[in-house]
């Protein structure tokens, strides 16, 4: 159930590449393991590795996939729509993939961390052991707090703000930065996915171009056997339980914040 996990599988997929996985159990702290930190030592999934080399961050193994294997190809030809997704992509990595964390762990997830580890001094313990210290800090904000987290009100904020973003470029664009399916998309797609699960499909009520672009995300093959085939129904029906009870909350920030347009 990884974003980041998700949109490599999805790539492997569109691309028709044979891979062996080992799945780790983030929430029983695998990927903290002094094995895992050898292969990454920021502790973060997914790691690919090709011909005994290790490639790590998952845009950057989108890129190196893109290359290895050039067909399917999933970038435009135009070196200006080339810099055009690889924008997009960066954006994810410029912030929205820890906004995703701040709304994950605000809506959902905190309870299963601390359902798990059952005192403040082990939800602690949990959080210390994080090395990323960007990620370290924004759990600590949300589990703590959840949904009172002022961090978690600025995710809100600016993945609305995201998706009226998205909605416009889908005026000139069939997918988002060209008119073929591309590593964008695929990098994009576990993120509207954690929202949708998370029930804040709302965002996308009044934005009918998104909605559309979603649509036809879901049915691609490789959305299929990269996302869809692996969810986790526990995962997913946490998310979904907390995240009606969290909608309510999450429209009240939204009407705070009414220079963001399309808000419901």
């Amino acid at each position: 159930m990884s974003s980041c996990a998700q949109k490599v599988r999805f790539a492997l997929a569109a691309k028709g590449i044979d891979w062996v996985g080992e799945e780790l159990d983030l929430r029983r702290g695998d990927q903290l393991q002094p094995d895992y930190l050898r292969i990454n030592p920021k502790g973060l999934v997914p790691a690919l590795v090709h011909d005994g080399n290790v490639v790590v961050e998952s845009n950057i193994i989108l890129d190196y996939l893109n290359e290895v294997f050039p067909e399917p190809p999933l970038l435009p030809e135009a070196p200006l729509d080339r810099a055009s997704v690889r924008w997009w992509m960066k954006r994810l990595d410029d912030g929205l993939h820890l906004d995703l964390a701040a709304l994950s762990f605000g809506i959902a997830f905190r309870h299963q961390l601390l359902k798990i580890c059952e005192s403040t001094e082990a939800v602690d313990k949990h959080i210390d052991a994080v090395p990323d210290p960007y990620l370290r800090e924004v759990e600590r904000q949300v589990v703590h707090d959840g949904m009172d987290s002022p961090r978690f009100a600025m995710a809100v904020v600016q993945f609305n703000k995201l998706i009226q973003e998205i909605d416009n470029e889908l005026s000139s664009h069939d997918w988002i930065g060209t008119d073929s399916l591309s590593l964008a998309d695929i990098a994009y797609a576990p993120y509207v996915t954690r929202l949708d699960h998370l029930k804040l499909d709302g965002l996308w009520d009044s934005r009918p171009r998104f909605s559309d672009w979603y649509q036809r995300l879901k049915n691609t093959d490789g959305y299929g056997a990269g996302l869809a085939d692996w969810f986790n129904p526990a995962y997913v029906s946490l998310m979904q339980d907390m995240g009606t009870k969290a909608w309510p909350r999450v429209a009240n920030i939204l009407n705070e914040h009414p220079e963001i347009t399309g808000h419901v």
